[in-house]
């Protein structure tokens, strides 16, 4: 009977050494992954790149940034700000570290750091469906079609030499609205020729809107093709850290451009572009 006993103090202590072990690693294992975490400003209202939807955020966007912080062992939170102008303040007072799809300015490069790029802006013209089909015009020009026509665009977006230089010569024929949706509205009825959206913001849009969807179309022509990066608060990352985050943009590279393909697919089919 002594013998048994002690077998099953044993036994206990052996079950409670294990959970010890146990709930060890398990905290070790959590502490490598998020060997630090970080405030990442995202969008609830831009699909198809960055959405909230049941609560949680979606989006071509969130499934990449979060596809690379994994691979770096780092660990976030998201944030939403009501304009890009806001997520730029904040990330100036140290409130945001890291805002995605942006593009390299040298302004920009004044108050942040730059990933590497990791995927490519299409900035397409879109147009009213009645529209007639625009010709081809050399690289790195806009089409005639432009020469007084007037345009909506996003108030703080980039796009380009070209259009700069349409801009300035006729600052008339630019309007700037904040919303992808009201630029599309004054599309709709007529109200200005053409607008510049980012191609899969445009095409998902008007893919699940009915009275946008009988009304504007993505023409074949790309006022601005860009690779966007990360921009990154000054000193959130070591220079190894920067090197490892950079290599996973690297090393996911065929990953990325799988994801953004299978968006792509979903949205630019014949049905909603001109040509």
């Amino acid at each position: 009977m002594r013998t048994q006993k002690l077998s099953v103090s044993h036994i206990k202590r052996m079950f409670i050494c294990l959970f010890i072990l146990g709930c060890t690693s398990l905290l070790q294992a959590k502490e490598h992954v998020c060997e630090k975490t970080i405030t990442i400003s995202a969008a609830n209202d831009w699909p198809p790149y960055s959405y909230k939807e049941n609560s949680v955020f979606k989006g071509l966007d969130i499934e990449i940034i979060e596809l690379l912080l994994q691979d770096v062992n780092i660990c976030w939170n998201y944030v939403t700000l009501p304009s890009s102008s806001r997520a730029f303040s904040e990330f100036k007072k140290d409130h945001v570290d890291l805002i995605f799809a942006a593009s390299y300015t040298s302004n920009r490069r004044g108050f942040a750091e730059f990933s590497v790029a990791y995927r490519t802006e299409i900035m397409q013209l879109f147009s009213h469906i009645s529209q007639q089909p625009l010709q081809k015009s050399p690289e790195g020009r806009l089409p005639l079609a432009l020469n007084n026509a007037i345009v909506a665009i996003n108030r703080g977006s980039v796009y380009g030499p070209a259009f700069s230089h349409f801009q300035a010569q006729c600052t008339d024929c630019v309007i700037e609205l904040s919303e992808s949706i009201d630029r599309f509205e004054l599309i709709k009825h007529k109200r200005v020729n053409f607008a510049v959206e980012d191609l899969l913001s445009g095409a998902y849009l008007i893919k699940n809107n009915t009275q946008l969807s009988h009304s504007v179309r993505a023409t074949h022509i790309t006022v601005h093709s860009n690779p966007v990066h990360y921009m990154l608060r000054p000193g959130m990352f070591s220079e190894k850290k920067l090197r490892e985050f950079n290599l996973a943009i690297i090393n996911n590279k065929s990953r990325i451009e799988t994801l953004t393909n299978q968006y792509k697919a979903r949205l630019t089919t014949k049905k909603y572009l001109n040509n």
